[in-house]
């Protein structure tokens, strides 16, 4: 199983059952961390801080260190403020599939 899968398993496995998720991963542009956004209507009465502390107290003691160094960073949103940021961002901004140069900024179509 890859890194990547193995994370998603124990995110979907973090949330409380029978709630969606939708995970998704961001390059960073350097090394080979990434940013694990999920949006989830789970928690969604608990402020942001405490929904991504929640996340990360239930991954980090199942990830070992090479596992833990592939997350640059963890951001939990319900669909409202995940789509208040699609809003806030330049179009294709929050796009994984887009093309990247190396340092991570998105090539403008040609």
């Amino acid at each position: 199983m890859t890194t990547t899968a193995r994370i998603n398993r124990l995110v979907r496995q973090a949330i409380p059952k029978g709630t969606a998720a939708k995970i998704i991963w961001y390059p960073t542009g350097f090394s080979k961390s990434r940013i694990l956004r999920v949006v989830t209507p789970a928690w969604k009465t608990l402020p942001r801080f405490q929904r991504i502390s929640k996340l990360r107290q239930s991954l980090e003691p199942k990830l070992n260190s090479q596992e833990r160094a592939r997350i640059f960073r963890i951001s939990v949103l319900t669909s409202r403020e995940f789509q208040r940021l699609r809003e806030l961002l330049p179009p294709g901004h929050l796009s994984n599939t887009g093309r990247s140069t190396g340092n991570g900024r998105h090539k403008t179509a040609a």
